[in-house]
């Protein structure tokens, strides 16, 4: 186990997915601090560089493309255009996403693309995935 505390940031609006999220990552054995942002206005704000969060340069975002109050495609968008968050590396989690929003996705060089699955042990394997993520030099 690697001896730093991941910055984690997750643009969710559902409680239960971020108890999963936090719970995969724990079993995988990554130390982190997660910062959750639940709609798509506060993570344009955030992107933008502007609120609450306007100072904050998470290792790692988790983005839902289905926020309310504007969409995660948006936030995404903004996330690539801010000089300080251009290389985050950002991982669309999304339970439901249509080929379209799939590709402009990946046109905004997503780290990683994850349907959210139903089972549990599956939500758990989405930990090991971001630990790798985390640990790529």
């Amino acid at each position: 186990m690697i001896d730093k505390t991941f910055q984690i940031l997750v643009l969710e609006d559902n409680d239960g997915d971020v108890y999963l999220l936090k719970k995969a990552l724990t079993n995988a054995g990554v130390r982190f601090q997660m910062t959750v942002i639940e709609d798509g206005a506060s993570g344009l704000a955030f992107a933008r560089r502007r609120g609450e969060h306007a100072a904050f340069i998470p290792d790692l975002a988790v983005l839902d493309l289905n926020l309310p109050k504007g969409g995660g495609l948006a936030v995404l968008e903004a996330i690539r255009m801010s000089k300080d968050l251009e290389h985050l590396p950002v991982v669309i989690a999304t339970s439901s996403a249509t080929s379209g929003e799939r590709a402009a996705a990946e046109d905004f060089k997503v780290a990683q693309f994850i349907t959210k699955p139903s089972a549990l042990e599956e939500c758990l394997k989405i930990g090991a995935t971001l630990k790798a993520l985390l640990m790529k030099p």
